[in-house]
């Protein structure tokens, strides 16, 4: 008996979730109009902005998020769930979000909270809607786990809600209107819908639009940033450089990696990068160029896969785009099986 009650104790010690604080947090489901590209729509957003509120805790701690359903566009889909991508969920699989799957919708007027503990797991991940396509519609944002005792922490200064950078591909037609046509038996060569433009960190333009101004990443001179860079598109895939400099990617979907130096990487849908950035060089304005990656991109109009950039702005120079002509990724680019893990990540300790 003793033995068998010593085996249970060490067990639960061993299976029991680090001890952290509870985040909480509250994200309103509502539907807004707003023009990111400038093509005004109404959109199913996190909160009222696009991308959704920043999401991010510290190893260790439990999230406690309410989502409150309060959408009423019937246009787009009015129940709502939130998938939490990248995260584990050991033995929380029912506050995984995928509607009908791990957990009925949250109806309009209702709402449900999620708890997760984080446990071991830290780095870069994202939120999203998961009932049918309605994060195409704009329910989605990023979510960052920070590690305390980062392996890679010497190698960087900076790493806070600013160096987050979120790439998105962006659609001027509801979610549902863009189901129906795909999975119409007129479409017989299954094309999947093509994008209106791509957006960086909530801003991007479209062919013969409103001219948007640029998402402006401001840096100091001389100091090293972790930037992490989300995919949270539908179908595009990006290809991400900064002007003038080089960079050393650390961590891949979550896991941190032996630090690797490239000029540019693909990152596809659902993907997390983080790269270390080092502001070594003139102050001025630099083009952050993320084009992107479509197939049948040609069939819409509205569509530049060029025409995707930020500015990264030192501190000192212009408020202005930069003079030079805008950037084409080239020189080294991420081969993936270059990248080796540094640990494998735990749920609990």
């Amino acid at each position: 008996m003793r033995a068998t009650l010593a085996s249970f104790v060490t067990f639960s010690l061993l299976t029991r979730p680090s001890f952290g604080a509870i985040v909480d947090y509250a994200l309103d489901i509502r539907n807004v109009r707003v023009a990111p590209d400038g093509f005004e729509r109404s959109i199913v957003s996190a909160n009222g902005i696009v991308p959704g509120t920043f999401i991010h805790a510290n190893k260790g701690d439990t999230l406690r998020i309410n989502v409150t359903n309060s959408l009423t566009d019937s246009t787009m889909r009015r129940a709502t769930t939130i998938h939490w991508h990248g995260l584990f969920q050991n033995t929380t699989a029912y506050q995984d979000g995928p509607a009908f799957v791990t957990q009925c919708p949250i109806s309009q007027n209702q709402s449900y909270t999620y708890e997760i503990p984080l446990g071991e797991q830290t780095g870069t991940f994202w939120y999203h809607g998961h009932i049918s396509s309605q994060y195409v519609d704009g329910l989605r944002g990023a979510l960052v786990v920070y590690d305390p005792e980062d392996p890679h922490s010497a190698l960087y200064d900076v790493d806070d809600e600013n160096t987050v950078i979120v790439l998105e591909d962006w659609y001027h037609t509801p979610a549902p209107q863009l189901e129906t046509t795909m999975f119409s038996t007129d479409n017989v060569d299954l094309m999947t819908p093509v994008p209106d433009s791509g957006l960086i960190n909530g801003r991007g333009r479209y062919v013969n639009g409103t001219r948007v101004d640029r998402t402006v990443i401001n840096v100091q001179p001389n100091r090293r940033y972790r930037f992490r860079v989300i995919n949270t598109s539908a179908i595009t895939s990006f290809k991400f450089a900064i002007e003038g400099h080089r960079f050393t990617i650390i961590e891949a979907d979550g896991i941190p990696h032996e630090p690797l130096v490239v000029d540019n990487f693909d990152i596809y849908a659902g993907q997390r990068y983080s790269i270390i950035v080092e502001t070594n060089q003139t102050v001025a304005n630099y083009w952050v160029a993320a084009p992107m990656d479509v197939f049948g991109s040609g069939t819409n109009p509205n569509l530049d896969t060029t025409n995707v950039f930020a500015v990264l702005r030192y501190e000192g120079a212009s408020d202005a785009e930069p003079t030079t002509e805008p950037l084409v990724p080239f020189g080294t680019a991420l081969v993936e099986e270059n990248l080796h893990a540094v640990t494998r990540p735990r749920m609990f300790k």
